[in-house]
């Protein structure tokens, strides 16, 4: 039922324009009895063509049992069960224990670690017998929409929630249980991702070497294209076992992605309609243990496909050729489908407004990032230009066109492969994109905001309902380096709990109370050190916020200094455990090395440099580095966030306060506002910089 290739009623019911999406499967938890869901996520022609979308359901049911009990789809359930119990990644400890406590309740004790991935016997009457209760009569229908506000007459005992509930008749569900199956609608085939060759190859020498030291290897340095490999292998002291996967992640540099807040609105709408055309052909990889995806990121586009080596070629193929292909033959393009395009248009425009109705302390955090980074923009602008009548799949198609006309690719591949693998994935990407390179000085990179004097700004929370205020308050520091870094983080590790027993234990303000490190990076080194106190409150006002924050900062730094030496070194104790903590998987290693690529510091031994900057800070370093951190008229953004419908007063600014309020993004960005420079790494080579890539 939650199958989403050709044929399947997901597809189908896309196809129509009905549902945006579909999931189903059994619910378990129950000790004597078990469920069968389906759930979909419906468009608005889906909800007004309600009754069409359950006939098509109940007719896909039918199909499934006449069908009867299938062996091979056993077969292959398990076998990708077994793959997935076999190649499993370490699991947190904590959620690992509460997962195990609950399948004591339900299964005996040999299959409490194993249950969700046993198949024992092939048992077709038992799966004719299910099958068989999948009948409309059986049916509870549950349907959710504010359309119905009006039409409900009973209210939910514990939360107020309207509801009503009335009974099926029985014209209905006969015919529902005999209604032919649309012509569309077909039983799944067989699935050619499920990996054959699980084998591990042997680590050569180097790999060994690097593999201790995690040390990527650059393959390919040239115009347009850099890329990095590192083989996953065994060695002592290391906290997981190679296993036959690759994760393959690509940058994508383009600048055209997100240069305006429409262009970045065209990078989401392509990219949904992209992903939303291959569903079908992916779904399988998916099922399989195989993954990609697709989405605008910092500077241009990412794309990354990660799996069993064995069928990761042939998924990256599958996702990159169609990118462009169609659009050089000036063709129709699979993706370019108005009626999906008008579904994804509405589904990004919710998307955003549900953004809006987010309490009042996340949309502080939000603005706050908005203001301070060069190329992210405001939800309302975002909506603006969702909402304009041009904005049309035409639109979308020349931007898409535009997108590859000139790019920069860097690349990350790691885990059971060789060089000659790693090539040949840089090697489709560039064949399939056939883009020109894109020369360093034309790229138009991610910076953030020097803060060089203090600014606050104010707004009215975009959901009224919310009757809570907000406040982040954001100092930066001057300088940026690793030792202050280290600083930040420290100073955020000793203020996060008397900041939380001040403003939220004895203050009182509100439940949500933090004190940070607030860390900001661009495309490029520098990391930008940062520190900011977030509170949320239903009874005060953020200038009233604010001035707790800043009275709890001038006390806490005031007094950092004559903090005891012992509890300063247990401090740095923790802090380097966080530090030095050990990765436990391929993936967690692949996130840390793709970061130091994604932002082009390269410092594969961050761990260790950030260990050697906090052994060499005492408490004296710490507490000057604390006093010219909270410099609030100097360096600082203040984000206040008004609830309960209130708009923020004409005079902000309490008399004497020097710091300029912002009266609008537009304005802040429009002047523009100084941005930390770039430490670009060394150009590659310029030479054929107007050949074609491929």
């Amino acid at each position: 039922m939650g199958h989403e290739a050709k044929g399947s009623l997901a597809s189908l019911l896309k196809r129509k324009g009905l549902i945006e999406s579909l999931s189903a499967g059994a619910q378990t938890d129950q000790r004597y009895s078990a469920s069968f869901e389906i759930s979909m996520s419906l468009t608005r022609q889906g909800l007004d063509s309600l009754s069409q979308v359950l006939d098509l359901v109940f007719q896909y049911l039918r199909l499934l049992r006449n069908a009867g009990a299938l062996e091979w789809v056993w077969q292959e359930s398990a076998d990708l069960a077994g793959l997935h119990w076999r190649f499993q990644e370490k699991r947190d400890p904590s959620s690992l224990v509460v997962n195990l406590a609950s399948n004591l309740q339900l299964y005996p004790p040999k299959y409490v670690v194993s249950a969700p991935y046993t198949y024992e016997t092939y048992d077709p009457d038992m799966i004719s017998r299910v099958l068989e209760m999948l009948t409309p009569a059986r049916a509870d229908i549950f349907v959710a929409s504010r359309d119905y506000v009006s039409q409900v007459n009973l209210h939910e005992a514990i939360y107020g929630t309207p509801y009503s509930v009335a009974a099926i008749d029985a014209q209905t569900i006969k015919r529902w249980e005999l209604s032919a199956a649309d012509p569309a609608l077909s039983l799944v085939r067989p699935n050619a991702f499920v990996p054959r060759d699980l084998k591990l190859f042997k680590p050569s020498k180097d790999a060994v070497r690097l593999g201790k030291s995690a040390i990527p290897i650059k393959l390919v340095e040239k115009s347009g294209v850099r890329l990095w490999y590192k083989q996953d292998v065994d060695f002592k002291g290391k906290n997981w076992n190679a296993k036959p996967r690759i994760n393959v992640i690509f940058q994508i540099t383009s600048p055209s992605a997100d240069v305006t807040a429409r262009a970045s609105i065209l990078s989401s709408l392509f990219s949904m309609l992209y992903i939303d055309s291959l569903v079908e052909t992916t779904y399988d990889a998916t099922a399989a243990g195989l993954s990609w995806s697709f989405a605008p990121s910092g500077d241009g586009m990412r794309l990354s496909v990660a799996g069993y080596h064995d069928k990761v070629m042939e998924l990256l193929n599958t996702v990159t050729k169609p990118l462009v292909s169609c659009l050089k033959a000036n063709r129709q393009c699979d993706w370019a489908n108005q009626q999906r395009y008008l579904a994804i248009k509405d589904e990004l425009r919710r998307g955003l407004d549900n953004t809006n109705k987010q309490p009042p302390y996340t949309r502080a955090v939000q603005r706050l990032s908005q203001f301070l980074e060069k190329r992210v923009w405001s939800v309302d602008r975002l909506l603006y230009e969702l909402s304009l009548p041009d904005l049309t799949l035409d639109v979308v198609a020349a931007h898409a066109r535009v997108l590859f006309d000139r790019v920069f690719i860097e690349g990350f591949v790691h885990g059971n492969a060789h060089e000659t693998f790693a090539r040949k994935c840089i090697d489709a990407l560039v064949v399939n994109l056939g883009s020109f390179p894109l020369p360093e000085s034309d790229r138009d990179l991610q910076q953030i905001a020097r803060l060089t004097r203090g600014f606050t700004f104010a707004e009215a929370h975009t959901n009224s309902d919310d009757p809570n205020h907000a406040l982040e308050l954001y100092v930066q520091y001057p300088e940026t380096g690793l030792k202050w870094d280290v600083c930040a983080a420290l100073f955020g590790a000793i203020a996060a709990e008397p900041c939380f027993d001040q403003l939220r234990t004895k203050e009182q303000l509100g439940y949500i109370v933090s004190c940070r490190a607030r860390p900001m990076q661009g495309s490029f080194p520098p990391t930008v050190v940062g520190f900011a106190v977030l509170v949320q409150s239903s009874f005060k006002d953020p200038p009233q916020l604010e001035a707790s924050a800043r009275s709890f900062l001038d006390g806490f730094v005031g007094n950092l200094s004559h903090m005891p030496k012992e509890k300063f070194g247990e401090h740095k104790v923790s802090l380097l455990a966080q530090i030095e903590e050990k990765e436990v998987s391929m993936g967690e290693e692949t996130a840390r090395l793709w970061k130091e690529i994604l932002i082009k510091r390269y410092q594969w031994d961050r761990k260790e440099r950030l260990a050697a900057a906090l052994a060499s800070i005492d408490l004296p370093q710490l507490a000057t580095f604390a006093r010219t951190l909270v410099d609030v008229p100097r360096h600082s953004l203040s984000v206040g966030i008004y609830g309960q419908g209130r708009d923020p007063p004409r005079e902000l600014l309490a008399p004497g306060d020097v710091r300029e309020r912002i009266w609008s993004m537009a304005s802040f960005k429009g002047l523009p506002p100084p941005y930390w420079g770039l430490e670009l790494p060394a150009s590659p080579a310029s030479a054929g910089q107007h050949k074609q890539m491929r």
